[in-house]
């Protein structure tokens, strides 16, 4: 069975309802589609709140720092900002580039001087908690649930009386951090212009469209890869990009089970899933089994057009994917 022949009939851009939309950018030379954060940069970019570097690259694994952190935070929130007039800190000059940004953070009640000094401090990178901090407070979320913690949920904060406990838990209950595999989320490690923007934008969608359309969002995100998996024949990838786009969709529908559209974006995650199954079937020369799943995929994109009209484009794609299969698996 011809796996990159099957590969022609696939479009490497995902149009579906589920997400909040984007501008179609030029994404940056190294940010591909299949970067594990591509949605969230190329979603900050068309907004305008990140932007990159003259040589056209990002630079995502590049560190922040907190004057960086607070542009990045305050800018969209406040477009219209007048030049500072005043030092907003001791060491924060009225003329420096970032100095209208801090001072309105100041003024907000955002941040605050070193407690020796009184110093910003604009130099130094900035770490997981001080960034949840700042932005959680700068969204004026209400975290008045998220004191007097009693459970431990992570490996490496243990001690529930830290002062940034609050902004950890807000953030873990609502997706926008996730432990690694071995339950650890690195408070204070400094965070990269990736992770930053990955933050920040689970926390605008979570917003503007609750975590439901953080699940979809997320969902749609590991669908475009398993395509870019495919596409580079690169099966495990796509399998576990599959995974965990029927995760996501299942926690969407945990959340909102009688709104058409999650359950049909539920049934596109499933049929990706069998295009996948399919995928591996073929690998292995198990025809019988690749055609199968290519009708339970096609079978499954139906469902989902009858479901919701909006994912007819994509159901359809999908449909011209497995019917590719059958047909190779079937010659």
């Amino acid at each position: 069975m011809d796996m990159k022949k099957l590969t022609s009939v696939m479009t490497l851009v995902l149009i579906c309802t589920m997400s909040l939309g984007q501008s179609a950018l030029a994404s940056f030379t190294d940010v591909p589609e299949s970067h594990e954060n591509y949605q969230a940069i190329t979603y900050l970019q068309s907004k305008g709140i990140i932007q990159g570097y003259e040589d056209g690259t990002f630079r995502p694994d590049q560190e922040v720092v907190r004057a960086e952190a607070v542009k990045i935070i305050i800018a969209p929130l406040f477009q219209e900002l007048p030049e500072s007039t005043v030092n907003p800190f001791p060491d924060v000059a009225a003329n420096e580039w970032f100095a209208k940004y801090v001072e309105k953070a100041k003024e907000q009640g955002v941040v605050s001087g070193d407690g020796d000094t009184g110093n910003f401090v604009g130099g130094r990178y900035v770490n997981l908690v001080e960034y949840l901090k700042i932005l959680l407070l700068a969204y004026k979320v209400n975290l008045d649930n998220y004191h007097n913690q009693t459970e431990i949920i992570f490996n490496d904060v243990t001690n529930l009386g830290e002062w940034f406990i609050p902004y950890v838990y807000y953030a873990s209950t609502t997706n926008l951090i996730h432990a690694d595999s071995t339950n650890n989320i690195y408070p204070g490690q400094a965070l990269t212009r990736a992770e930053v923007a990955e933050i920040t934008y689970r926390l605008i969608i979570n917003i503007k469209g609750g975590e439901v359309q953080l699940y979809l969002s997320m969902a749609e995100s590991e669908m475009i890869k398993i395509l870019q998996y495919i596409e580079a024949n690169n099966i495990d990838g796509a399998e576990a990009s599959s995974i965990k786009a029927v995760s996501y969709t299942d926690q969407a529908k945990s959340l909102s089970p009688d709104e058409t559209i999650v359950q049909a974006a539920h049934k596109i995650a499933l049929a990706f899933d069998e295009l996948v199954k399919g995928y591996r079937a073929g690998i292995d020369q198990n025809l019988e089994s690749a055609q199968t799943h290519a009708s339970s995929a096609w079978g499954l994109a139906e469902e989902a057009k009858g479901i919701d009209a909006s994912v007819a484009g994509l159901a359809l794609k999908i449909q011209d994917i497995a019917h590719a299969m059958a047909e190779e698996a079937r010659a």
